[in-house]
């Protein structure tokens, strides 16, 4: 007998080919030849019957003749009867043919074995035919749908290919021999270079080798490193797809495409409730179905720091402090951005800046939660003999005067940048009131730099200091002459 998948001979009683490792489905031996030699048998017996009695008839007619006796009247009936028998036996043979091949027809072993034979010497047309009878037969035999579907690859069929073993997916979950069935499915899609069909198909796929043979093609759903759910603290998703490409998420419950947001890095849930969906997109352009998870955040927001003073206007300095937990951290902005984790952080009082300034606070917690944002509003500004526009232009005589700067623009020697000044809060020591004017440089690309000069202005007086920081809020002073 022959392997029927590669046509190699196989030892008596081997059901496993050596050759291509092809399981051999063994099915009743049919012995064709003694078929066709019983039925020829029957015809000939048959036939040698009728020629007998038809023999019998014609020498007894010649024997009439010889007599010159009329033919006798039982003479002529027995011709007549070995006609008929000649005509019956003829019906016979013809009939005994007819139950033969009407038996074979409808033999699902004899169909099968014909299917097999032809396959063996490549005669794939031919075995597609009779597999095909044989699968009419036995319709629910997922062996026979494979093995007609290795057929029709064979003879050219490939859409025959492809349906069939679409189909035998689809009808049974548990046949042994689907890992099998999804390798040669993929195999054309893949040489077809259908990666859409490959993406579709390895999403039902459950079988672990095929998954992981086809791993670059596929696009299964993302990987959330937290199931939805209930949590009392704050927590950070990750998504991760099967293989390389994008992740693209939404927060708003809303299904993600390729204009959502692109995962990046762990997304950050604080208090609420949050609905993330997201798909996976492989490079091969393969979309995957999308995951969604729900998520509620239980938590309880820190308290907000108590900041002091209040909003208003002052006409002498005052320090901002913040008042918070010992657990949380109080964070702050000036520009009237909402303060967070990536703010300056509080850590001292502050000085109160000289003019109009906005602050915004905030207290964050361990878990990274936030509390409602505090805002400040001050006006800090004093009436005395010199504002600070005079206070300026003393500053800038006295510097120049001292061969500090070039003129009173404050352009600097050895420098093509200029210094600039600004009263940044004020100073208050045993009664006095002073500008504290901060320097910083100019340079010809835009660029400011701190040169660490502070100067103290007597704000009735208009005396000037070099003035050195101890701490937010207090300075040591030293007549300018003598710096």
């Amino acid at each position: 007998m022959k392997c029927p998948n590669c046509g190699t001979e196989l030892e008596e009683e081997k059901l496993l080919c050596e050759n291509c490792g092809y399981e051999v489905r063994v099915v009743p031996e049919f012995d064709i030849e003694l078929e066709d030699t019983l039925k020829e048998s029957i015809s000939v017996m048959m036939e040698d019957m009728a020629e007998e009695e038809l023999q019998n008839v014609q020498d007894n007619f010649e024997e009439d003749i010889k007599e010159s006796r009329p033919v006798r009247s039982h003479t002529k009936n027995k011709i007549m009867i070995a006609l008929a028998v000649l005509l019956a036996v003829s019906g016979i043979a013809a009939l005994s043919v007819h139950l033969v091949n009407d038996y074979r027809y409808n033999s699902f072993e004899y169909q099968y074995q014909q299917a097999v034979e032809h396959a063996a010497h490549n005669e794939y047309s031919e075995a597609v035919s009779y597999l095909e009878r044989a699968l009419a037969i036995h319709s629910e035999d997922l062996d026979v749908k494979f093995l007609l579907a290795k057929y029709y690859e064979r003879n050219g069929q490939q859409q025959g290919t492809i349906a069939l073993l679409t189909e035998i997916l689809d009808a049974d979950s548990t046949y042994a021999k689907r890992d099998e069935v999804y390798d040669m499915l993929l195999e054309i899609f893949e040489a077809q270079e259908d990666y859409e069909k490959i993406g579709i198909i390895l999403r039902h796929c459950d079988i672990p080798r095929i998954l992981s043979k086809y791993n670059k093609y596929a696009a299964l759903k993302p990987v959330f490193n937290k199931q939805g759910g209930v949590y009392d603290e704050l927590i950070s998703i990750s998504l991760k797809g099967n293989t390389t490409g994008f992740v693209y998420y939404t927060l708003d419950g809303t299904a993600p495409s390729e204009n959502s947001n692109v995962y990046e890095t762990p997304i950050l849930l604080e208090s609420g409730e949050y609905t993330i969906k997201a798909m996976f997109v492989n490079m091969y352009g393969i979309a995957s179905e999308v995951e969604t998870q729900h998520f509620y955040i239980s938590l309880s927001a820190p308290d907000s720091p108590v900041i002091n003073p209040d909003s208003g206007t002052y006409a002498q300095p005052f320090l901002i402090e913040a008042y918070h937990d010992y657990s949380t951290k109080v964070y702050y902005t000036t520009d009237g951005s909402i303060p967070d984790q990536n703010s300056k952080r509080y850590t001292d009082p502050i000085e109160m800046p000289y003019g109009i300034s906005n602050f915004s606070f905030i207290a964050i917690d361990e878990s990274g939660l936030g509390s409602e944002v505090v805002n400040r509003t001050y006006h800090l500004e004093i009436h005395t003999n010199f504002d600070p526009d005079l206070a300026m232009q003393v500053l800038r005589n006295n510097l120049w005067a001292s061969g500090k700067l070039l003129n009173v623009e404050g352009n600097v020697p050895n420098k093509l940048g200029i210094n600039q000044y600004k009263v940044r809060t004020l100073y208050k020591a045993n009664d006095t009131i002073y500008y504290i004017v901060y320097e910083e440089y100019l340079d010809t690309m835009g660029n400011v730099h701190d040169t660490n000069n502070i100067y103290a202005i007597d704000a009735n007086t208009a005396d000037l200091f070099k003035a050195y920081k101890v701490n937010e809020g207090s300075y040591t002073l030293q007549p300018f002459a003598e710096s």
